[in-house]
């Protein structure tokens, strides 16, 4: 027999237990189909009803038993709760109250499944009505009796009433059943209760409950008042009250005569007697009392005034020191048919010390008067006083003083003080201008000062037609004197001079700076710019007007244009036109650019005769064109004698000056060495150049009307003679020589 396979074996064991998985998963497996909820017998019943909560549930499942959670819920709160096998369950209200109205819902549970029902509302209408027991039934004044008002079968909040002949007493309660105490006072007291139950979303009151009537029995006892010997008398008079009582045993009994307060206290019948005054007149209490009990009676008394309350007065109601016043103190009715006028005594007082006797008192002011005066009036033995009447002596104000507040600028908004020293407050200050009034203010206090606002003075002078007036009723006027504050100006534009006035100045001079105002309050500061610079060159603090800076050794960086500016304590700065400043330069340097320039052209005229000398012919050549010229000056030339020779001389010269030919300047063509030409000669060629050259030259003479025609025959010939070619150079050579050596023309050939 073949063994079996491991794997199967495994295989087999896995199936087993997916199936066992899957037949447990089928048998767990339920779901809350419904759940109902059901109030029997109705929704609304009278209160007493049994009334069951049925509550049912449908569930699908597999198990084979299940265990069902019940709960039951009135509003939020839970009132009910039961675990059951069964699908139904129930709850009986027996009997069912008002307190057991509202809003009903059952919660089902089963493993970890749950549903709630839809809610039912359960009305209970009605109270039950309660029962009041009262004890004693039968009692005496003043005593009190137990009540309780109970409604046994009702629950939840109660509140009960109790009425005494419709008096309410409201006692709350958290039971259904409450006792309290109740005085009773009048003779037949019929009592009853209900009750108010207090729900979430409403209030029911129960119906009354029994009356039950509580009688009251008196006590056998009686009071009287009596006043001797009128009801009507005159202050002074002398009255008598009588408080009488009967029947009471006396050991229990207090008597009290009362009015506005307590006069006399007895435990037996009494007479209290007293001289009258205005203030005796009213109602008189006699109350006999005994336990909780009272018996009362009452008079009324009316006293009429022997003389009235004196009136204390001042004339006149106001008094300054050193003013006359007079004190009156008089009572304006007096009882003739008692006293006379002559028989009421005045006294004055003053802070309730005793001053004079007699009803008119005179005075001078002074301020040791000062007090809180009274006067009385007393006759018969009786005494009034009258109200109190302050006196307070004022003092007239003294002379004021007028001031500035703070610094007064002309053109700028400034204030003015006025204060008198002395003097009873209200002040009146007046402010004046110019004898006019501007302002008017009434100082009550605590300060004395009255401050008014100037709009502006336009002139230093103005400031002086301000005065001040003070003034407190003493019938006199104060005046002070006249405003003499210091008044600032601001200053006008300032000007901006120089020295030198010239406004071009050599450098390494010093300049000054000159800056200064027509108008304006000293100390003025002065500040000098030079224009496109926000700093300040320099800062003056002159105690004048005018302002100076002097600037050492100015450069030519100094040149441009500067302003200056000025202002004083009037916080208003003015600027001055531009002004332009030239620097020169120093003389030395004048002296050193001329120099340079003097070297300079030196220098160019050097280069300028080296260039020309390095680029004209050699002086051979120049020497021989001489020659030619003399040859041809000699042909034409006179007498040793002729005036003509010497002149002739000077022209070549001037001539060869002119050409600034090297070598020929200042000669003389008729003292030329010989022997320097023979020992130079040039090539023709180089000499018909510099003939060439020569011709090109522009003439110049000392004095064209004697210079000879011949010379510029000769040149002209000399230049045909370079043209005609190398054969007679050397004829053209001998010829200048002869010329040279014999001192005369050669012959022609």
């Amino acid at each position: 027999m073949e063994r079996w396979p491991p794997w199967l074996t495994l295989v087999l064991i896995s199936v087993s237990t997916l199936c066992q998985d899957g037949k447990a998963q089928l048998q767990s497996a339920l779901t809350i189909d419904w759940v109902k909820l059901t109030l029997l017998p109705n929704i609304t019943v009278e209160h007493g009803t049994n009334v069951t909560l049925r509550c049912e549930a449908k569930v699908s499942h597999s198990y084979s038993q299940l265990i069902h959670t019940f709960t039951f819920m009135l509003g939020n709160n839970v009132i009910y709760s039961k675990n059951s096998s069964e699908a139904v369950v129930e709850r009986s209200l027996a009997p069912a109250r008002a307190s057991n109205s509202g809003k009903y819902k059952c919660h089902v549970k089963v493993r970890n499944k749950q549903r709630s029902s839809n809610s039912q509302t359960l009305t209970v209408e009605g109270l039950q009505i309660p029962q009041l027991k009262v004890l004693p039934d039968v009692v005496y004044e003043g005593d009190e009796i137990v009540a309780t008002c109970s409604a046994p079968e009702e629950t939840g909040s109660l509140i009960f009433y109790f009425y005494n002949n419709d008096q309410e007493f409201p006692v709350p309660s958290s039971t259904n059943s409450v006792t309290t105490s109740i005085e009773v006072k009048d003779r037949d007291n019929y009592l009853h209760c209900n009750y108010r139950l207090v729900m979430q979303f409403r209030e029911v009151f129960s119906n009354n409950s029994n009356t039950v009537k509580v009688i009251v029995q008196d006590y056998n006892i009686t009071s009287s008042i009596r006043i001797r010997p009128d009801t009507n008398v005159v202050e002074g008079d002398r009255v008598y009250v009588s408080c009488n009582v009967s029947g009471y045993p006396q050991t229990d009994l207090e008597i009290f005569l009362i009015k506005n307060k307590l006069l006399h206290h007895n435990r037996a019948s009494f007479t209290h007697s007293f001289d009258t005054t205005v203030e005796d007149s009213g109602k008189y209490v006699c109350k006999a009392e005994m336990g909780k009990v009272q018996k009362i009676s009452t008079d009324k008394l009316v006293v009429a005034e022997l003389f009235s309350v004196p009136v204390l007065s001042m004339t006149p109601e106001q008094v300054f020191e050193g003013q006359s016043f007079s004190l009156s103190c008089w009572s304006s009715m007096i009882s003739q048919q008692r006293i006379n006028r002559t028989d009421v005594k005045y006294t004055l007082c003053r802070n309730q010390h005793p001053l004079n006797t007699g009803h008119i008192f005179k005075y001078t002011a002074a301020q040791t008067m000062n007090g809180n005066y009274t006067c009385t009036a007393e006759a018969k033995g009786i005494k009034k006083t009258s109200k109190q009447l302050t006196i307070d002596v004022k003092v007239p104000v003294s002379t004021p003083v007028i001031r500035a507040v703070g610094e007064v600028i002309v053109k700028q908004p400034f204030q003015i003080l006025c204060e008198s020293m002395l003097g009873t407050l209200p002040i009146t200050y007046t402010l004046l201008k110019s004898q006019s009034q501007l302002y008017r203010t009434t100082t009550t206090g605590p300060l004395r000062t009255a401050l008014f606002n100037i709009t502006s003075i336009y002139q230093k002078d103005e400031i002086h037609s301000f005065t001040c007036q003070a003034e407190n009723g003493a019938g006199n006027r104060e005046f002070s004197q006249a405003l003499t504050s210091a008044v600032i100006e601001p200053v006008s534009k300032p000007k901006l001079t120089l020295s030198p006035e010239d406004h071009t100045i050599t450098e390494g001079k010093n300049v000054t700076f000159f800056c200064s105002v027509k108008e304006g309050t000293v100390p003025v500061t002065f500040r000098w710019y030079r224009k496109g610079n926000t700093q300040p060159l320099f800062t003056s603090y002159p105690s004048g007007t005018k302002g100076e800076h002097v600037v050492q050794s100015v450069s030519r960086e100094f040149r441009g244009m500067y302003y200056c500016e000025a202002s004083n304590d009037a916080n208003e700065t003015k600027r001055s036109d531009d002004v332009s400043i030239a620097v020169n330069l120093a003389g030395w340097k004048k002296v050193v650019i001329a120099v340079i320039c003097i070297l300079i052209l030196v220098l160019i005229v050097t280069i300028l005769v080296l260039f020309l000398k390095k680029t004209a012919p050699p002086r051979g050549a120049t020497r021989k064109r001489k020659r030619a010229v003399e040859l041809s000056a000699k042909s034409a030339r006179p007498k040793s004698n002729d005036p003509m020779r010497m002149s002739l001389t000077l022209d070549i010269e001037d001539n060869t000056a002119f050409n600034s030919t090297p070598g020929v300047m200042g000669r003389n063509v008729w003292s030329e060495d010989v022997s320097d030409s023979e020992n130079d000669e040039p090539s023709r060629e180089e000499e018909c150049e510099e003939l060439r050259y020569t011709e090109m030259q522009p003439q110049q003479t000392v004095d064209d009307e004697k210079a000879p025609m011949q010379e510029s025959v000769a040149l002209n010939g000399e230049a045909q003679e370079c043209t005609e070619g190398a054969k007679d150079e050397g004829a053209s050579d001998s010829a200048v020589e002869y010329v040279q050596l014999n001192h005369s023309e050669p012959d022609p050939e």
